[in-house]
């Protein structure tokens, strides 16, 4: 990779902004190439070069979602659908009137590609949970086996079987995935429902094992949601043992021990809430089967007062926060289908996905050479 005239700074720099597809190809074209792609320190290069420019975040960044069946995983380009759709890209650039609430009807088909990856390494399956972080997703089967997945290098691991807990009866297991920066780790928690309590269970990357966390903590839970990921640990939406209140569990990737986020201040009882994400920020929105026109955001992550409530125009029964942003413009899922919404002029827009009626598991996930099998990059 030496060259005289050619600074490897600047190759480095260079190399960092191209798609994962055409690095991959590279790969192929000497063994100081292969290197250069697969070293850590490049990996890590690339993979923060999105989030250090937001043109590139753009153009590495996909939507996912399931069709319903959980038999396939299927990626959309959107930025790309956005920026070449006329009637989106228009709409979107429209200035906000605040006397006018946009119901339009006209539906916007985008196209999406089937991740056949993940189908042809686990046929006969159904994924039926997927989360995901920076490029790698974790998806588990109906059969309970769990894999990390990379869709972009088309690489994947299966996870060791979790191993049995020091207290032999349990309920149920829920998930998270993230990322340790204080280790450079990617982090598999298992949120383990017992009698009396709940206890945590640990895989990571860099050693390829699961390993339990030695203590019982007083929560527990009657909704099977996984863990969402904010402010450097994974969230889920509890109950105390003792006096049956709500409250949401933190538990902290770096640290591995679990605190307390308090909700709002007249919000005693959360049955009938789900714990989200809203443009970083803690949310929770209600899904009693009602139908709603508001959700709470934490605005200052762990500070109680900050609690704010957000109206929305359209009512709501189910309301999930793809992750996804543009301009002034949220991807929000009502129930099962894909609105562009905008929260300044309270405007929106139906967005369709061509032979999806429906669309479930919806999530972000960037493009990235992260690898499954370790903390190297892999095409």
């Amino acid at each position: 990779m030496e060259n005289p005239n050619f600074p490897t700074d600047i190759m480095l720099d260079i190399l960092s902004r191209l798609p994962v597809k055409s690095l991959c190809r590279f790969r192929c074209v000497s063994k100081s190439w292969r290197s250069l792609v697969t070293d850590p320190d490049f990996v890590k290069i690339h993979l923060n070069k999105a989030f250090e420019n937001v043109e590139i975040f753009h153009q590495r960044r996909r939507l996912m979602f399931s069709d319903g069946s959980h038999r396939s995983l299927y990626s959309l380009d959107l930025d790309e659908f956005l920026n070449h759709n006329d009637a989106v890209h228009n709409y979107l650039d429209e200035k906000e009137n605040d006397n006018d609430i946009n119901t339009n009807d006209d539906d916007d088909e985008a196209v999406a590609t089937e991740l056949d990856y993940i189908y042809s390494e686990i046929p006969n399956n159904w994924v039926f949970m997927v989360l995901h972080c920076n490029g790698l997703l974790l998806c588990q089967l109906y059969n309970w086996e769990l894999y990390l997945v990379n869709p972009a290098t088309r690489k994947s691991k299966k996870l060791p079987d979790i191993p049995s807990s020091s207290i032999a009866y349990y309920y149920f297991d829920l998930f998270g995935l993230g990322f340790d920066h204080s280790t450079d780790d990617y982090k598999v928690v298992d949120l383990r429902y017992l009698k009396g309590g709940i206890m945590f269970i640990v895989y990571t990357l860099k050693t390829g094992s699961w390993r339990e966390i030695q203590r019982q903590y007083p929560y527990k839970s009657d909704l099977m949601l996984h863990g969402i990921l904010v402010s450097g640990g994974l969230h889920w939406l509890v109950n105390r043992v003792r006096g049956s209140s709500s409250v949401i569990i933190s538990f902290d990737l770096a640290e591995e021990h679990v605190q307390e986020i308090p909700l709002p201040c007249d919000l005693v009882d959360a049955k009938g809430y789900i714990v989200g994400v809203f443009r970083q920020m803690l949310c929770i929105t209600r899904c009693d089967g009602q139908t709603h026109n508001e959700f709470w955001i934490m605005k200052e992550y762990g500070v109680r007062e900050s609690w704010t409530k957000v109206r929305i125009s359209m009512p709501y029964s189910l309301l999930l926060h793809s992750g996804f942003k543009r301009k002034n413009h949220d991807l929000l899922v009502f129930k099962d289908r894909l609105f562009m919404y905008n929260f300044n002029g309270e405007r929106f827009r139906k967005l369709s996905v061509s032979g999806f009626p429906i669309v479930t598991e919806v999530g972000i996930y960037l493009e990235s050479l992260v690898s499954p099998n370790s903390c190297r990059g892999e095409c």
